[in-house]
């Protein structure tokens, strides 16, 4: 009797497996994340802190979701051709910007040399506010469970890049001197009437 329980229980585990995997193999392996935030700062503040990896630092959230990950500049570390890279407890990788218009910074990432993630931050500027876009899209590669990995991706990113963005829309506010001057100019003539 305990042996004909314990050969259904094993063969409900393995049809329960196959199942997993099955799923995972018809779930998409791509995913895509797109986030848009308003900032009030100029768009010459803005930019820098997106494309010089230097400043990253100030708005980046990735050190507070893994406290292993260690950051290293490439050189060159601003413009086109900017390149970093990390290693953490998660993996590694390194991040290149592969273009940059007026409006609009394109990056790549290589995860752990086999994971592409491609990116850009698109920029517009409308009475003072810019409008920032940005937008994520990869594929993952891991065999059976590449399904599991997109999903797990794309809601790590979108939280994550929401995050960065706030904390890059915090900076930029308090970065932009010009804006700091007028809001204290009118908070002084206000407090005069």
């Amino acid at each position: 009797m305990l042996i004909k329980l314990l050969k259904i229980l094993i063969k409900g585990v393995l049809l329960l497996l196959l199942v997993l995997v099955l799923i995972g193999l018809i779930l998409p392996q791509s995913y895509s994340v797109n986030k848009t935030i308003e900032i009030n700062a100029n768009i010459e503040v803005v930019k820098p802190l997106v494309t010089d990896f230097s400043q990253w630092q100030k708005w980046s959230p990735w050190e507070k979701v893994d406290s292993s990950i260690r950051f290293t500049l490439g050189e060159p570390s601003s413009g086109l051709g900017a390149h970093q890279s990390w290693k953490g407890k998660w993996g590694y990788g390194e991040m290149i910007i592969t273009s940059i218009s007026q409006n609009k910074v394109s990056f790549n990432i290589l995860l752990n040399a086999e994971h592409i993630i491609r990116g850009t931050f698109n920029f517009s500027e409308q009475n003072g506010i810019v409008t920032l876009i940005c937008n994520i899209e990869g594929q993952t590669t891991a065999p059976l469970i590449s399904g599991y990995t997109a999903i797990l991706s794309e809601y790590v990113l979108r939280n994550t890049v929401s995050l960065g963005l706030n904390n890059l829309q915090t900076v930029a506010q308090l970065s932009d001197p010009q804006r700091i001057m007028q809001s204290h100019d009118s908070q002084n003539s206000t407090s005069e009437n």
